[in-house]
């Protein structure tokens, strides 16, 4: 047999004990009756093993029969003692997967590194099909010399714990597959909710701009302008400071002559004119239709008007499309300790109207 010849029996380093701690050499010979009760027992630990398992087999090494119970037969299909007595009906019905890993295990019973052979392995049953079993064996004889002649084993058949296995790995594989999609969903919601929380905040922050500018020249509204300056105005009020108001001069005549978008895109060009003559902390805003307002902080009145005549001259100098030509009026008051926003921006405006009596005018308070 293949198999005979292949596998390899070490002996063990204390040659004087079997591997079951039984005496090899050096013992005495054993007495007809007490041989007689020994196979008496053994028969009987047979009988108990066959009850408990689902078919034993017996190895003799030197012949290479091996005997299985009817047990065992009747577990894989076949008919009680219908398979020939050899190891390779053992090795043919292994899995060819599993043959590797089966022989090991016995190799390593044979070398003394296990305290019996022990493997799990698939075996082919009379209708095809594979079955797993848990084969468990161990030798129970041995020659004069210590020689190993006779093992025993024990077929278990593990086919529906094997498969439950299977299905729990199969099952927690599916559950972890679950939780790694669920993880990807989360963070692709949270990515996705960052991202729209981002983008309201932009549009917020937009939406807050927008409130705040005129759509048209891009400067602060009135409204903007009011909120910016009634957080500031009594935290300056010790210091001095300016209001000037600017109204460009026929501007509805340049509408009607000009049309409603050339009217635009003077107002547009406004902001531009203005403020290269404007430092950093000067406020200009939109105040309405054709009307432009300043604050001036850190401004008395002389630098306000001087200002303003230079915000006139170079209003007046400038042409804008189809050679149109433009100038303005200017409202100046300054600010005094005690005073509310809202009087200053009524002596501006009354400045304001006094000029426009004249057109192209700079006016301050008397």
């Amino acid at each position: 047999m293949q198999f005979i010849n292949s596998i390899r029996w070490r002996q063990p380093q204390n040659a004087g004990f079997r591997p079951d701690g039984s005496c090899r050499q050096g013992t005495p010979m054993k007495s007809d009756a007490e041989l007689e009760r020994l196979r008496s027992v053994e028969s009987t630990l047979q009988l108990a093993l066959d009850i408990v398992s689902d078919g034993i087999w017996e190895w003799d090494r030197l012949t290479g029969t091996v005997k299985r119970s009817a047990r065992w037969y009747l577990m894989l299909g076949y008919e009680p003692f219908s398979l020939p007595e050899t190891v390779d009906t053992w090795l043919n019905l292994i899995h060819p997967d599993d043959h590797p890993a089966t022989m090991a295990a016995m190799q390593r019973y044979l070398d003394g590194e296990a305290s019996l052979f022990s493997a799990r392995y698939r075996f082919r049953r009379a209708d095809g099909h594979y079955i797993w079993l848990h084969d468990q064996a161990r030798f129970v004889e041995y020659d004069q010399h210590g020689e190993p002649i006779r093992m025993l084993g024990a077929h278990q058949d593990i086919h529906r714990q094997v498969q439950a296995e299977e299905e729990q790995r199969r099952h927690q594989a599916h559950l972890e597959r679950l939780n790694r999609e669920l993880e990807q969903k989360v963070e692709e919601r949270t990515r996705a909710l960052a991202d729209t929380n981002a983008a309201l905040a932009q549009q917020l922050a937009l939406s807050r701009e927008q409130a705040g500018t005129d759509y048209l020249t891009g400067l602060y509204n009135r409204r903007h302008f009011d909120q910016i300056l009634s957080q500031r105005w009594h935290r300056d009020e010790q210091h001095p400071s300016a209001i000037v108001l600017l109204d460009l001069d026929y501007f509805k005549a340049v509408n009607d002559r000009h049309g409603h978008q050339t009217g635009d895109r003077l107002l547009q060009a406004i902001p531009e004119l203005l403020r290269p003559h404007l430092r950093r902390q000067d406020l200009l805003a939109r105040w309405g239709g054709e009307e432009f307002i300043l604050w001036l902080p850190d401004t008395d009145a002389t630098d306000a008007l001087r200002l303003s005549e230079r915000l006139r001259h170079t209003l007046a100098e400038a042409r804008f499309c189809e050679d149109i030509h433009l100038t303005g009026s200017f409202g100046v008051a300054v600010c005094r300790p005690g005073d509310l926003l809202e009087q200053v921006i009524q002596r501006a405006d009354a400045c304001l109207y006094r000029a426009k009596g004249e057109r192209n005018k700079v006016v301050g308070e008397d």
